[in-house]
């Protein structure tokens, strides 16, 4: 049996392999034994070097010399520690360094021998998010939060909600952000803010989602003040165009018209006007209304910034075509049985000047 060290006052006790005594217990009040292991861990541990190395960790601990811990914890580790306690002791004091990466590595070791650390390891993660929060660390903050989720699917951080989703816009991670964004608004109501709306627009519009971030945009639209409404606009323009054009794509001509329509009642992006009363014009001189097809492309010249480009040749010919095109069905068509064409354009209108109509 190995000589055991004892405290004065206290009794000797079995042996016992490092560690072991903090292992177990209830994962509620498995800090509180982590406490008390290290206030007692002298009074009975062996004279091996790994537990000599321990109990040193632990004393050290114990007076807040954190970084005199580490190093006897990591020196047990040296000498051949390889319980999963004395792992989620590095883990532990890394974490009060704020060593979210050492921390999640050791914890992974620790969770691996033994399932129940995970408990533990989740939530010394959610503490040092908190903490990391109350410090205006974002980074940490975000890092803990991903460390505690991989211990415990599924956690909560209600209160973190938005600053997590800012954290994530502020790096780019605009996928990640929008979760976050989307529980500040149904569990944080007061966060429902211009600026916020306004963000989740930008986020929606980042993931490729135009249809989203248009009604962030319009609500934000009505909130937002007067130095501001330039740059929304443009942003809820552009939105339109892009979801246009993806409707012409699946053959929604009646959607593409009413996202085109918001671009030019907006004004903006200047450079897409062009393009927006082209294809006005085309959606509705191929439902009929040449009227409104013919001041459509009329429009497409005044609002082009280079005057004779190939766009306003297009819809002057386009024009033409209207005014003086032969429509209607062909005799060979109705043989065939074909519906009659109420298009405001020929069937064959020719050679064309500006080359094939131009697509969004």
């Amino acid at each position: 049996m190995p000589v055991m060290r004892t405290a004065k006052g206290i009794p000797p006790c079995r042996a016992q392999a490092p560690g072991k005594g903090f292992r177990r217990g209830h994962h509620g009040v498995r800090l509180w034994l982590f406490g008390m292991s290290i206030l007692f861990s002298s009074a009975c541990v062996p004279l091996g070097e790994e537990g000599s190395s321990m109990a040193r960790g632990d004393e050290a601990f114990a007076r807040g010399d954190l970084d005199r811990a580490l190093a006897e914890y990591k020196l047990a580790e040296i000498q051949g520690g390889k319980d999963p306690s004395l792992y989620a002791r590095v883990a532990h004091v890394c974490l009060r360094l704020r060593r979210v990466d050492d921390a999640l590595a050791y914890y992974r070791k620790a969770v691996g021998q033994d399932s129940t650390w995970a408990d533990q390891a989740a939530s010394d993660f959610a503490r040092l998010a908190r903490e990391s929060w109350a410090r205006g660390d974002r980074f940490n903050m975000a890092a803990a939060v991903e460390a505690a989720l991989e211990f415990r699917p599924g956690m909560g951080f209600p209160e973190l909600a938005l600053a997590l989703a800012r954290h994530y816009t502020g790096t780019g991670e605009f996928g990640r952000a929008l979760p976050y964004f989307q529980d500040a608004l149904v569990l944080i109501p007061e966060s429902r803010t211009p600026d916020l709306l306004f963000e989740m627009g930008v986020a929606y519009e980042e993931v490729g989602d135009c249809e989203g971030a248009s009604l962030f945009y319009e609500e934000y639209r009505e909130k937002a003040p007067p130095a501001r409404k330039g740059e929304v606009d443009w942003r809820l323009g552009n939105c339109a165009f892009r979801t246009a054009r993806m409707r012409l794509e699946a053959g929604d001509e009646t959607e593409a018209l009413r996202h085109l329509e918001i671009l030019l009642r907006l004004g903006e992006p200047r450079n897409l006007l062009p393009m927006a009363y082209f294809q006005k014009g085309e959606i509705l001189g191929r439902r009929g209304e040449c009227q409104e097809a013919l001041e459509a492309f009329r429009q497409v010249g005044r609002v082009d910034p280079a005057g004779a480009s190939p766009l306003a040749e297009r819809a002057a010919e386009r024009m033409d075509q209207i005014r003086f095109g032969r429509r209607g069905t062909s005799l060979l068509d109705r043989l065939r049985g074909r519906e009659e064409n109420i298009s405001c354009f020929p069937s064959d209108p020719g050679p064309r000047r500006g080359g094939a109509a131009p697509e969004l």
